[in-house]
């Protein structure tokens, strides 16, 4: 079958020797001298990028793909080591679905170095969405090998964001997933965004990851194997363009003997001990979620009018957010549990706001949110909510804010 052929495609990418597999860990003292000198080179560079891989995620309990049997990696081995070896290892090892999985501390400082102006752009081989999750704007970001809540219209290229899972095929190179674009004159094909070994990385990703990668006078290249091409390609153009490359990582690569600095240790103790000597704080993981509300008059009649309410991501891409949308106007209650979610408003009512509330995926136990929406004026409003789900006894938006017209899709 198409997925037994695919696994066995991908366990032929694992480590075949223990030496490949073997774990290196610098000692306290050459791990603080090895981050006092990338916090210089950082201080330092004109153009700093970065460089993740499915190592910056096993914290979150997110496997990679070719830690050995014997890693010390809390996920235990990774996917490609766990077919090539047939591993059943009853061992209880922490793993979380990617939907509810906590951006980590690395995710997290990546998102600081960009705010403070250090980190000029991020390329990730990660499709788990971490790092547009963790609040990295998406003109900032390439995603190489794609993102598992991204969907694509392979007519006019419209992109959705989902706040699940979007890829459903069964067979490994189908990547239609059923639903349909909504720009009314085209209603083209969705695909998942996921690019699986054999096929062409998107132009975009692609044209933005080398050209950063030779740009770049510091590439930071961490939990990566460095391994799968062309993506690997990009830091290495770093080097090869005369910038450095510093490499964050357990096993060895073949881009070793091109860094100017290795680092062996886990990637949160580094990141942890690299804003220390930065003097920066690493902010907490906040849910941030956008709703656009649009109020509009129908052609016939024309004194009817119609609420919209659309989840969007900070660049005004289109975002399945909600399971429900309520609305509350005067003694008029209406609700809708699925998309569009657009409500005739009652003629005549004289009410001069309406209560919308939100009913979320809630793979943070986010709660639902309530917004008391002034109807004089309205024609189009963004609010702008957080949500901390790791603080303790978090049960509400901490925020839900409008935002200026021209902030819509900022903050």
């Amino acid at each position: 079958t198409y997925i037994s052929k695919f696994k066995s495609s991908m366990a032929s990418t694992a480590h075949k020797t223990e030496e490949e597999k073997k774990e290196y860990f610098d000692s306290p003292e050459v791990l603080d001298q090895k981050v006092t000198m990338l916090a210089k080179m950082i201080k330092e560079s004109k153009h700093f990028i970065a460089f993740t891989g499915a190592g910056i995620s096993t914290s979150a309990g997110i496997p990679d793909y070719r830690s050995g049997i014997h890693t010390v990696l809390p996920t235990g081995p990774g996917a490609w080591e766990k077919l090539a070896t047939g591993s059943k290892d009853k061992k209880k090892f922490v793993r979380k679905q990617m939907s509810s999985a906590v951006p980590t501390l690395t995710h997290m400082t990546f998102v600081k170095l960009m705010e403070e102006g250090y980190l000029k752009f991020l390329i990730s081989q990660n499709v788990d969405g971490m790092h547009r999750k963790s609040g990295i704007s998406p003109d900032k970001l390439a995603e190489v090998h794609g993102n598992t809540n991204v969907e694509k219209c392979q007519k006019c290229k419209k992109e959705y964001m989902r706040d699940y899972r979007v890829r459903n095929a069964e067979k490994v190179f189908d990547h239609k997933t059923g639903r349909k674009c909504t720009v009314p004159a085209c209603q083209g094909d969705l695909c998942d965004s996921i690019i699986n070994f054999g096929e062409n990385l998107p132009k975009r990703e692609l044209e933005l990851g080398f050209l950063h990668g030779g740009k770049a006078d510091l590439c930071l290249a961490m939990g990566s194997s460095l391994r799968v091409t062309p993506a690997a390609d990009m830091p290495s153009a770093t080097a090869e363009h005369g910038g450095k490359l510093v490499i964050v990582n357990l096993q060895a690569t073949p881009l070793d003997k091109s860094a100017a600095l290795l680092i062996h240790g886990m990637c949160d103790d580094v990141m942890k001990l690299l804003m220390s000597k930065l003097e920066l704080v690493v902010p907490p993981f906040k849910l941030k979620r956008r709703v656009k509300i649009v109020l509009a008059s129908e052609d016939k009649p024309k004194s009817k009018q119609v609420l919209r309410v659309e989840g969007i991501d900070s660049d005004g891409t289109p975002y399945t957010l909600f399971t429900k949308v309520e609305l509350a106007l005067g003694k008029t209650s209406l609700s809708s549990a699925k998309e569009p979610f657009t409500f005739s408003l009652p003629v005549g009512d004289p009410s001069k706001e309406v209560t919308v509330t939100l009913h979320f995926q809630g793979h943070y136990q986010e709660p639902p949110a309530s917004i008391l929406v002034p109807l004089e004026g309205l024609k189009e409003k963004t609010y702008y909510l957080e949500f901390e789900p790791t603080k303790a006894g978090a049960k509400a938006w901490e925020k839900i804010v409008p935002l200026p017209k021209q902030q819509n899709f900022i903050v």
